[in-house]
Order: structure tokens, then sequence, then C-alpha cells
């Protein structure tokens, strides 16, 4: 593995600096692979992100583990892009992860990893938590579920100020990266991985949807994250289409989302009498 320089963490009180990790053989990816093995899946420990540089044709993987603290990067198109089916000793890999179920994963708006991951590597997602459904969900009754928010959004309303990593992301102190930020808004990709923000969002989206009264918002999240998925496979999806800016529309159809609502709560009520 070529480890580039450390960053400064992405979750507050953590001493650890982190660390960027070029994944660029076999080698490295099984380490990698080594490195995902046995980690918690009660709660998220991988959190994706899509890198793309679009003058030299090169897409990047971006996959962050805060317990380790470890940003991987990993080649997956063009020259040199790494064979995701590569195994470790136990027979996985990072294709066998990427569609598990049981291993979730963090993603914002995962039609863009999905659509990209497919295309290029037959990769079909799964046990993905998707942050900008998750944001979308857990508004409170009065918002509107129709339209969702972008990443930018998310970072100022959702990240408390005394987030590491939102600070890091607005409020840029390197000189040197001045004129770049004040055309984009936000620290460049050099600087900074996007991905570093994911762990807070989920943690605060998270937060809010575990409580029992919102257990519908928090199945519909997980379920329109599959649907998304679906959606992002077929030859002729756009990723620029102008309707990707809108929710699911059982979430913001009033009809609609009555009628999904009774089904969960019986089909919620049957299983607890079959428990009995």
């Amino acid at each position: 593995m070529n480890k580039t320089r450390p960053h400064d963490t992405a979750k507050d009180n953590v001493q650890n600096p982190l660390s960027l990790t070029n994944v660029n053989s076999p080698k490295a990816l099984v380490s990698l692979l080594d490195n995902i093995q046995g980690l918690p899946t009660e709660r998220p420990s991988l959190f994706l992100d899509i890198e793309r540089i679009n003058k030299a044709n090169i897409t990047f993987l971006c996959l962050f583990i805060p317990l380790k603290q470890i940003i991987y990067r990993i080649k997956i198109d063009g020259d040199r892009s790494m064979d995701l089916t590569t195994t470790n000793a136990s027979g996985e890999s990072l294709k066998s992860i990427l569609e598990s179920e049981s291993i979730p994963k963090v993603v914002f708006d995962v039609r863009t990893l999905s659509n990209t991951m497919f295309r290029l590597h037959n990769i079909s997602l799964d046990g993905i938590r998707d942050l900008q459904l998750m944001e979308l969900a857990s508004r409170d009754a009065i918002q509107s579920k129709k339209y969702v928010a972008g990443l930018a959004k998310c970072v100022e309303q959702d990240l408390p100020k005394s987030n590491e990593a939102r600070k890091r992301w607005l409020d840029t102190t390197n000189v040197n990266e001045y004129r770049t930020f004040n055309a984009i808004g936000h620290a460049p990709r050099w600087s900074m991985k996007r991905v570093e923000l994911f762990p807070a969002l989920w943690g605060a989206y998270y937060a809010r949807l575990r409580r029992p009264a919102q257990a519908f918002w928090l199945a519909q999240s997980e379920w329109e994250a599959k649907t998304r998925v679906a959606a992002s496979k077929y030859p002729r999806f756009n990723l620029d289409d102008k309707g990707n800016a809108l929710g699911p529309e059982v979430w913001y159809d009033q009809e609609q989302r009555e009628y999904a609502m009774e089904n969960w709560n019986r089909d919620l009520s049957m299983g607890i009498k079959i428990g009995e």
C-alpha cells in the first residue's frame, strides 16, 4: 500500500490522524480486505464515495473505515484499475462485500456509485444506507419530503459547527486553496474527501430515525435505497435527469403515503400476533 499525507480526523475527540491509502496492487487490495474482516456490522463500519478526475478520465472508489481512521482510494476505471473479485485467504472480495446485504455501507446518493460499480464491474450494491434518503425521511411532519437536499445543505444544517470535518469542509485555512475554495464553496478534493463527513451525518440522521415513532421512515429509507440501486442499473438511467432531485413519490404523495403506512402497520401487527 502507498500511504500519502495524513488528514486530520473526521470524528470529534479522536486523536489518531486520518490516513489516505492508495490501493494500487493485488497485495494492497488483499490487505484492505483483511482490515475489513471482523469489523462490527450492528452499525455501519464502511463509508463509500466516488471520486472522479474528469480530465484524466479516472475514477476511484473511496472507502472510509472510521474505526481504523483510514480512507482507502481504489482505482476502478482506466488503465491499471483494480480487479474487485480478488479474494483474501478467507475468500472475501470487495465485490462480495459491496453486494452483501448483511454488511451495512453508507453512501450519499447511492445512484452514482451504484451506476458506476454495475457498469464497470457488474457489482450490484446491497446493504446500503443512503444519507440523502435518511435526511429526507428524518424531516418532521410539517416539512416537505418532495425534494432531496444536496450534501452542502446537509452539512450546513445538520452538523454542529464544532464538528472537525465540517469546519475543514467549510472553513479552510490553507491560503493556497482560497481561490478554489471560493469557487466551489468547500475544501477541494485534494485537501479533503467528502466521505470524511459521512459518519457524522449518519449519526445525526440515525438518531432521529431510530426512535420507535420513526420506525416506518427508517424502513422506508432502507427500502428506497434498494429502489435507487435497481433503477441506476438500467441502461437508460441518466445521472443528470432533473427528476433525480425528487424524493420517492410515495413519501410526498399523501394518498400513497397513507396507503404505505397502513400496510406497514398491518404487517407489523400481524408479525406481532404471529410471534405471540
